[in-house]
């Protein structure tokens, strides 16, 4: 009984390089990724930002130069060919959600909402409220989840 509560436990967990981060699931990807640009895969680059997540460098960098496998991080488009793939891209925000997760919202939890934070407003400034577009369009994603 023991051993199910806790595969129960990490079933709910996401853990990426030792650091768990709760709530960093399928469903929060695919809310962050319809709030941030309708998850089109038609999107490239533009205007500083790439992909279905709209990942910018400097975010790519702060993340780490995640990159796909057997890439280099210092290959000129490198940063673009990962942003703009869905799966890599959500290594990029995993790394960025590891270095910067935190209760952004001071709800005493961190979790898809807080990630959603950080993802829009940036780690040190994650405590400012979501521009009012990505928040109706994320709110509404995650209430058509719980359904």
């Amino acid at each position: 009984m023991i051993h199910f509560k806790l595969l129960t436990l990490f079933g709910f967990i996401f853990m990426a390089n030792g650091i768990f981060l709760s709530n960093l699931n399928s469903t929060c990807f695919r809310c962050i990724c319809e709030a941030s640009t309708g998850c089109s895969n038609r999107l490239q680059c533009g205007q500083g930002y790439c992909g279905p997540f709209s990942i910018s460098r400097a975010y790519w960098i702060d993340a780490g130069k995640v990159v796909k496998a057997d890439d280099d991080p210092n290959r000129w488009g490198s940063y673009e060919d990962c942003a703009n793939q869905y799966a890599c891209a959500t290594n990029i925000i995993t790394q960025y959600m590891e270095k910067y997760g935190k209760d952004c919202n001071n709800d005493g939890l961190v979790d898809c909402v807080d990630y959603a934070m950080l993802h829009i407003n940036g780690g040190p400034t994650c405590h400012l409220a979501l521009n009012s577009d990505f928040r109706l369009k994320f709110r509404s994603c995650l209430q058509k989840s719980q359904q």
